[in-house]
C-alpha cells in the first residue's frame, strides 16, 4: 500500500514509571504498583511516513489538499465513513473489547485481580458477542475449508487451522488466559495474552467483513466498526486506538483504507445487492490489510522493545505478549523475506524472556513493515 525508502523511529527509555498519558492510552507502560518495572521504553509516535508513497491502486480521501488518486468521486471523499446501516452490531463488540482492557489493567497498568477476570470473562461471553464471532472467524488469507463447509464445523478447525485461526489458534488461548487469570495465576501476562489475541481477531475481522460485504452492503459497517471501533478517526477505540497510540501515521493509512471500502460499495451497491467490482473491492480490501497488519506490527513492535527494558511481571507479561503474536506473523513474514520468518521462528523457540532476542525482533519488524 505505501512503498518506502527510509523510516526513521525514536525511542526514549525513561527511568522509573512513565509519565501519565492525558489520553490514559492503552500502551501506557504500566508499572503499576509491585511490578519489578524499572525502565519503560516508549516510541514516540512520529514514526516518518514521508518516504512512503502511496500505490498508484491507493484511495484517498478528498479532504487532503494534497490527495490524488485514480479512485472515482464517491460518499467517502469527505474524510468520514458514512454508515450503510446506522445499527451497527460491531460496534458493542469492540465496546466490550474496551471493557475487557478496563477489567484487566490494560488501561492503566493496574494489576488485575481474579474477580476482574471473571467480569471480563462474563463481558467476553456475552450473547452476539465477542466469544460468538471468535468461535467463528476465518482468516481470508487462507484457502476456503472445501465442499462449501465453514469453520463453524466440528472438525474444521482442526483439519483447517489456518483458515479457521479464530477457533484454531485464538480461542484456546483466550480460553486458557481467563480461566488461568480467574483463578489468580499471572494475572498480567494472562491478560498480556486475551489483549494480543483479541487485537488479532479485530485484525482479520475487518478483512473478513469486506469479504461478506460483496454480497451483504451492511458488512462494510462492520469493516470499518472492527477497526475503528465506530469512532471517528480523531477518537479512535479499540485496533485504532492501540495503532494510533505508537503510530498515528499508520493509523490514518488505515482509517483511509477504511473509507476505501466504503467507497468501493458506494460505487458497486447495486441497490445494495451483490457487489460485481470485486477487482476494486480487492484493491480496498488490500489498502486495509496492508495498513492495519503494519499497525498490529507497530504495537508489537512496541512490546518487543519494552522487553529489554521491564522487569517482573512486566516482563512476563511483554513477552506472553510477543509469544501470542509473532507466531501469527509467519505467514506475512514467509512471503516478504524467509529471513524474517527466520528470526520470528527462533523467537518463537525462547522459552523465557532473558531467552528471546528482542532487538532482532525489532529489527525483523521493521524490514517486514516499512510502510503502511
Amino acid at each position: 500500500m505505501r512503498r518506502s525508502v527510509a523510516l526513521v523511529v525514536t525511542f526514549v527509555c525513561a527511568c522509573g514509571p512513565p509519565p501519565p498519558r492525558p489520553d490514559g492510552g492503552l500502551f501506557d507502560g504500566g508499572a503499576g504498583a509491585g511490578s519489578g518495572a524499572a525502565c519503560m521504553p516508549r516510541v514516540v509516535p512520529t514514526d516518518s511516513l514521508a518516504a512512503c508513497m502511496p500505490l498508484a491502486t491507493d484511495y484517498r480521501p478528498r479532504d487532503s489538499a494534497s490527495a490524488t488518486d485514480s479512485w472515482p468521486a464517491c460518499v467517502s471523499d469527505p474524510g468520514t465513513y458514512v454508515p450503510i446501516n446506522p445499527s451497527i452490531s460491531t460496534v458493542a463488540r469492540v465496546a466490550s473489547f474496551e471493557k475487557i482492557a478496563a477489567l484487566l489493567g490494560l488501561l492503566d497498568g493496574g494489576l488485575p485481580t481474579a474477580s476482574a477476570f471473571t467480569q471480563a470473562r462474563v463481558e467476553y461471553a456475552l450473547a452476539e458477542g465477542l466469544d460468538s464471532r471468535v468461535s467463528r472467524r476465518e482468516d481470508i488469507h487462507y484457502p476456503s475449508v472445501p465442499d462449501g463447509g465453514t469453520c463453524r464445523d466440528a472438525t474444521a478447525p482442526m483439519r483447517f487451522p489456518d483458515r479457521c485461526a479464530g477457533p484454531a489458534k485464538l480461542l484456546p488461548i483466550i480460553n486458557d488466559a481467563f480461566a488461568s487469570g480467574s483463578r489468580g495465576e499471572r494475572p498480567r501476562p494472562n491478560a498480556a495474552r486475551i489483549e494480543a489475541a483479541l487485537l488479532w481477531f479485530l485484525y482479520l475481522s475487518a478483512l473478513s467483513e469486506v469479504e461478506t460485504c460483496t454480497t451483504r452492503a451492511q458488512d462494510c459497517d462492520s469493516a470499518w466498526a472492527y477497526y475503528s471501533g465506530g469512532a471517528p478517526r480523531a477518537q479512535p477505540v479499540g485496533l485504532a486506538r492501540a495503532v494510533a497510540e505508537v503510530s498515528p501515521g499508520t493509523h490514518d493509512r488505515a482509517y483511509d483504507a477504511t473509507l476505501a471500502v466504503r467507497c468501493w460499495r458506494d460505487l458497486d451497491f447495486n441497490d445494495g445487492g451483490v457487489a460485481t467490482n470485486l477487482a476494486l473491492r480487492d484493491r480496498a480490501r488490500n489498502q486495509l490489510d496492508v495498513a492495519a497488519l503494519r499497525g498490529v506490527g507497530r504495537v508489537l513492535r512496541q512490546r518487543a522493545a519494552e522487553l529489554g527494558c521491564a522487569t517482573g511481571d512486566v516482563q512476563e507479561a511483554r513477552y506472553s505478549f510477543v509469544s501470542v503474536l509473532l507466531p501469527l506473523l509467519d505467514r506475512a513474514a514467509l512471503a516478504k523475506d524467509p529471513s524474517i520468518a527466520a528470526v520470528f521462528a527462533d523467537a518463537a523457540l525462547a522459552s523465557a524472556p532473558q531467552g528471546l532476542d528482542a532487538g532482532a525482533v525489532v529489527d525483523a519488524l521493521d524490514r517486514l513493515f516499512p510502510c503502511p
